[in-house]
C-alpha cells in the first residue's frame, strides 16, 4: 500500500508537528542534560556569557543550517534525482538539528531573564530577515516575459515566508521563555 501525500498534506503534518513539538518543549529540552559534554563546553566559553556574541553564533548557525538544507535541496532538483520524499528528510533533520541547537543553547544559558530575550532576539532575528526577503520577492514578482505563469514561484516564496514566521516563533520561545530547571 502506497500513501500519497500532497503539499497540502505534508504542510498540515509538519504544522501539527510543530505545534506538538512546542506544547511538549519542556521534555524536548529536558532530553538535553546539564551535564552534557557539549552543554558545560557551551557554558565555559567566553563568548557565551555576553548574549551579543551567543546572539550571534544563533544567528550564524540558523543562517548555516538554513543555507545547507537550500542547497540539499538545490543539489537535487538540479541533478533530477528522483527519490520520493527525500526533500521531506532534508527539511526534517534540518528541523531536527536546529531544534537540537536551540535546546543546547537554552540549557547552556547562566544569566537573567533579559539577557536570554536578548540572546533568542539576535539568533531568530535571521528568520525576520528570510521572511522579510521572501515577502519582498513576493510582492515584487513580475513575469519575465508576455504570459508567464508565476504561480509556482509566488508559492514559493509563500513558503518561504511561512518556514520564516514558524522558524522565527519556534527558536524565540525555546531559547527565550525557558524557566531553568532545578538541579538536583
Amino acid at each position: 500500500m502506497v500513501i500519497k501525500l500532497g503539499i497540502s498534506s505534508i504542510f498540515l503534518l509538519g504544522m501539527i508537528g510543530i505545534m506538538l513539538l512546542l506544547v511538549f518543549r519542556r521534555k524536548v529540552l529536558s532530553l538535553i542534560k546539564q551535564e552534557s559534554r557539549l552543554v558545560k563546553s557551551l557554558q565555559q566559553k567566553s563568548w557565551f556569557h555576553n548574549p551579543y556574541s551567543s546572539g550571534l553564533v544563533l544567528f550564524s548557525w540558523n543562517t548555516l543550517m538554513t543555507a545547507i538544507v537550500a542547497l540539499l535541496i538545490f543539489a537535487l532538483m538540479m541533478t533530477e534525482i528522483y527519490i520520493p520524499y527525500l526533500h521531506i528528510v532534508i527539511f526534517g533533520l534540518g528541523t531536527l538539528a536546529c531544534i537540537l541547537a536551540w535546546a543546547t543553547f537554552s540549557a547552556a544559558w547562566i544569566g537573567s531573564k533579559k539577557s536570554r530575550l536578548t540572546m533568542a532576539s539576535i539568533g531568530s532575528s535571521f528568520y525576520v530577515l528570510l521572511g522579510m526577503y521572501g515577502l519582498y520577492e513576493f510582492l515584487t514578482l513580475k513575469p519575465s516575459y508576455p504570459g508567464e505563469d508565476v504561480f509556482m514561484a509566488a508559492l514559493g516564496f509563500m513558503g518561504i515566508m511561512v518556514v520564516a514566521a514558524v522558524a522565527l516563533m519556534t527558536c524565540f520561545l525555546f531559547i527565550g521563555f525557558q524557566q531553568k530547571r532545578a538541579a538536583h
